[in-house]
């Protein structure tokens, strides 16, 4: 009997795969069997990605998502897929009154609307095969707040919002849409906010972390599983992913 976690020979689209969760879900795909194609600003670091794959297949392709001629040209002749993991995002540490038009329209350009748009021509399209998955990287800051992240939890609560009615309106066609809502992730995007605050205040944060903070694998083996058939009937859900954290 083959197992329910098993991806071999199908084909998914993951976004932000350049470094930290987006390529710790690539290496998770492929050596589930999945053949992946890889999408990032990047490219000499998404062909370091795809290098470091198990299988063949495999494909790259460089873009800034924000941009309509660049997703345009990402979904242009691009085979079926099976499922899209959305990574792409970027994170900003800003107090309330210091907000300008320009630091929202940034934020929201990357973490909201670039993956809502992909996905729609994904689906226009009809590139994301019935029976699919799209999951969301969004983010615990979506479901709580914390002081000086409403520009970065507003962006994570509005995808989140959309995922579940995006999950009602393609039920028919049994694609599954979720998100995952990881906490404190040990990635080059954590380091910067780290780099904003005292080591003091980092320690005692992640002290509040029962299982301490995680690394990308502990976001990419839950990703992967939201991807396979063991999760055929999981959908319009938000999984935390926080190593205890939201229990207080």
């Amino acid at each position: 009997m083959s197992s329910p976690f098993d991806l071999t020979g199908q084909r998914f689209l993951i976004t932000g795969a350049s470094s930290g969760i987006g390529r710790a879900i690539c290496i998770r795909v492929a050596a589930q069997g999945g053949i992946v194609v890889a999408s990032g600003r990047d490219m000499v670091r998404l062909e370091s990605t795809v290098q470091s794959l198990a299988g063949v297949g495999h494909r790259v392709h460089a873009a800034d998502l924000v941009e309509e001629k660049a997703l345009d040209a990402l979904v242009e002749g691009m085979p079926g897929l099976h499922g899209v993991v959305h990574c792409a995002g970027v994170g900003k540490v800003l107090p309330f009154k210091f907000i300008s038009a320009k630091e929202l329209q940034a934020i929201q350009r990357v973490n909201y609307e670039a993956p809502i748009l992909l996905t729609q021509r994904l689906l226009k399209r009809k590139i994301l095969l019935n029976g699919g998955a799209i999951v969301f990287i969004a983010s615990i800051s979506g479901l709580f707040g914390a002081k000086g992240y409403g520009l970065y939890s507003g962006s994570k609560g509005g995808l989140i919002a959309m995922a579940r009615s995006l999950a009602l309106e393609l039920a028919p066609q049994k694609i599954r849409v979720n998100c995952v809502a990881p906490g404190m992730v040990r990635t080059a995007m954590a380091s910067e906010a780290e780099a904003s605050i005292s080591t003091e205040a980092m320690e005692e944060h992640e002290r509040a972390y029962p299982l301490g903070f995680g690394g990308p694998d502990d976001v990419a083996a839950p990703v992967a599983f939201l991807l396979s058939s063991a999760s055929r009937w999981i959908t319009g859900e938000c999984l935390v992913l926080d190593g205890g954290f939201s229990i207080h």
